[in-house]
């Protein structure tokens, strides 16, 4: 068998074409290849540590040189063919990557620098084959081995389509089903788990029969569900990028997302379990005052209004009063409400009496671990759309359109996006009930206690 290798690729309107020697782009020798206008054509031999653009390697262990009677540089077509010697012992299934682009570089420098690709994809052949065995489709890579021609398709993850009709969906390649994977994993952990144990503490902590469980289902979920689920994407996503991580804004995300999702779970363990003492509040004043009745003959003749003598209202009035006696006198009778009944309650206290000393006697770490876990969903949201519409496109050369799943997953984070803040919002009108909840457990507390 022949170890010299002549591909030929050829695309209407080609600016650079790549074939490089392996099934993914990170760490794989890669030949570049562009037309120029004066004519020539520049070969470039170049690798890439992960998905960035490719840097030139000066010294390649396989040297790959123009085969200009094979290559074509025509006005509706362009064919560019060299030789390189298969770096591998196996011929019987030779990865391949093959990638293009409709942009031409700068100048005819090797080390030009490369527009992002338009396509690309993955795919191998059988070189101990005979002609005949290979597979056949749309002729845009062409395989010469010594004088044996074969003519097999880059098709697996799409290809370039002037027919006008529609191009159908990509069939995705191992690495792709490894990233889906990745992104369903990531979505289902940040944006469906995480916002359910938010809503969880958010509508039953109010609920009289769920109050006092709402915590065990919220942690169970934040936590015991959700942290392998986010762990597992998380691990895909690391292990794809290669040695290379964190050069762009989804991979930055990434990292910011799972160190907030740990601090998240630290914080919310502290405040459950490191609680500061509650202050108590001084009870409410029910206490009634007698008057005197308003049938005549029921009323005992000379009779008077009595003051309140239970204790604790005593204190409430002396606390609201001044140190005058005949100041706290009068506020006593003014909070009495004196009804022909003889006995009436004091007054209930107002909303802001209700609310507010909620709202301040809530520790400072509580309202930061409720606008962290906002935070972290808000970024995740970030996060996905950039995955599906800019990270996915970048690395495998696919336009959302042309894959179902990346269709189906933007479907979902629009009308995703919606769903969970008007929930949300629905939840904070439970606030006031919630705060008086709150206002009268500590109304409760015995009196002195800290």
């Amino acid at each position: 068998m022949p170890d010299q290798l002549v591909s030929q690729i050829g695309f209407e309107q080609l600016g650079w074409m790549a074939i490089g020697f392996g099934s993914q782009m990170p760490d794989t020798p890669i030949v570049v290849t562009w037309p120029n206008d004066d004519g020539s054509i520049t070969l470039s031999q170049r690798q890439a540590p992960a998905h960035i653009m490719p840097t030139v390697v000066a010294n390649p262990t396989q040297k790959a040189t123009l085969a200009w009677d094979n290559s074509i540089l025509a006005t509706n077509s362009t064919a560019i063919a060299f030789k390189q010697s298969v770096p591998t012992s196996s011929l019987n299934a030779v990865p391949l990557i093959w990638a293009y682009s409709s942009q031409r570089p700068p100048s005819s420098a090797v080390d030009a620098p490369l527009v992002q690709h338009d396509n690309m994809g993955t795919f191998s052949i059988d070189l101990t084959q005979p002609v005949n065995a290979l597979p056949t489709g749309t002729p845009a890579i062409t395989t010469v081995i010594g004088t044996s021609t074969r003519v097999i398709s880059p098709t697996p993850t799409g290809s370039s389509s002037n027919s006008g009709n529609a191009s159908p969906d990509v069939v995705l390649t191992a690495s792709q089903k490894k990233i889906r994977t990745h992104g369903i994993l990531m979505s289902v952990g940040f944006l469906v788990l995480l916002p359910l144990g938010v809503f969880i503490a958010r509508f039953s902590r109010t609920i009289p029969f769920l109050k006092n469980k709402w915590f065990t289902a919220h942690w169970f979920i934040q936590f015991v569900v959700s942290s392998p689920i986010i762990f597992a994407g998380w691990a895909l996503g690391y292990q794809f990028a290669g040695d290379v991580h964190f050069r762009d804004n989804h991979t930055r995300a990434g990292l910011a997302l799972l160190i907030l999702y740990l601090v998240q779970l630290a914080w919310g363990t502290i405040i459950h379990f490191f609680k500061p003492a509650r202050k108590p509040l001084p009870p409410l004043a029910t206490t009634t005052a007698s008057t005197p009745d308003a049938d005549p003959e029921k009323s005992a003749p000379g009779s008077h209004p009595r003051l309140p003598t239970d204790q604790s209202v005593v204190s409430h009035l002396q606390s609201s009063a001044s140190s005058d006696a005949h100041a706290t006198t009068t506020v006593a009778h003014s909070t009495m409400g004196l009804t022909n009944r003889g006995r009436t309650p004091m007054t209930e206290p107002s909303a802001g009496g209700t609310m507010i000393p909620a709202i301040t006697g809530r520790p400072p770490q509580n309202y930061g671990h409720a606008i962290l876990g906002l935070a972290i969903i808000g970024l995740a949201f970030y996060n996905v759309h950039e995955g599906y519409s800019h990270e996915w496109p970048k690395v495998f050369g696919t336009p959302v359109g042309r894959v179902a799943f990346l269709r189906s997953l933007r479907a979902w984070w629009i009308s995703w996006v919606i769903i969970i803040p008007c929930v949300y919002l629905i939840g904070l009108t439970l606030l006031p009930r919630q705060w008086k909840q709150e206002t009268d457990a500590r109304r409760t507390l015995p009196q002195g206690s800290q």
